[in-house]
């Protein structure tokens, strides 16, 4: 494992708090009931173009429209409702410390990364960045990690993915890349067993074993 290709939302920090007051405001600007955040949760870890339309289409409601709604919250003024999932700053100083490679692979636009990433001072922790403005196709595609490998010069099975939803770990088997499935984000250990990861990590404490007892 000569790289860790991290996945940010669910992963590395809990965005649920954020994503669903996002997400309500939209629904209340578009007079739908709150019901649909059961459906809209279902696509977290997509580009979130992608999870709109595939919720929202289905209603009958225009793409462009909801996308419009979903971003006047003020996603900005309520970043204090993102914070990393305890242990995780720990682990990432222990993992560079140890000369730990990593990168992100993420759903999220690269303006929002960096300046999240900036709040804990990791902006130097990952190399590369991948995000849906680098690419063509966003995950589950593979196109992510086969720009990280093109960037590295690593092959596929020196890289692990690391990722809380089935689309990071789809995109990683598409890729040819090992995975490692977290717990703590969004979606259960059955629905993310049946993308065939390397390994599953329940929490943070699981997840740090598993990396330091594969790290080079």
């Amino acid at each position: 494992m000569k790289l860790i290709a991290w996945d940010f939302d669910g992963t590395l920090v809990d965005s649920r708090p954020l994503i669903e007051a996002g997400m309500a405001h939209a629904l209340d600007a578009l007079g739908q009931p709150r019901s649909v955040m059961a459906e809209w949760l279902k696509y977290v870890g997509l580009p979130v173009e992608a999870g709109i339309r595939n919720t929202f289409g289905p209603l009958g409601l225009d793409n462009d429209t909801v996308l419009k709604a979903y971003r006047s919250f003020g996603h900005l003024e309520h970043e204090h409702l993102l914070q990393p999932f305890e242990g995780i700053p720990e682990l990432l100083d222990e993992l560079r410390a140890r000369g730990q490679r990593m990168g992100v692979a993420t759903s999220k636009r690269t303006a929002p990364l960096l300046r999240q990433m900036a709040r804990w001072g990791w902006e130097a922790y990952f190399d590369p960045i991948i995000t849906p403005d680098d690419v063509t196709h966003g995950k589950p595609h593979p196109e992510s990690l086969q720009l990280m490998q093109t960037r590295t010069g690593l092959a596929a099975e020196d890289i692990l993915m690391v990722g809380d939803t089935p689309f990071d770990l789809d995109m990683a088997k598409a890729a040819g890349v090992p995975s490692l499935a977290v717990g703590h984000g969004f979606y259960p250990e059955e629905a993310l067993a049946a993308c065939g990861p390397r390994a599953y990590a329940p929490d943070t404490a699981a997840l740090r074993d598993i990396l330091l007892a594969w790290s080079e």
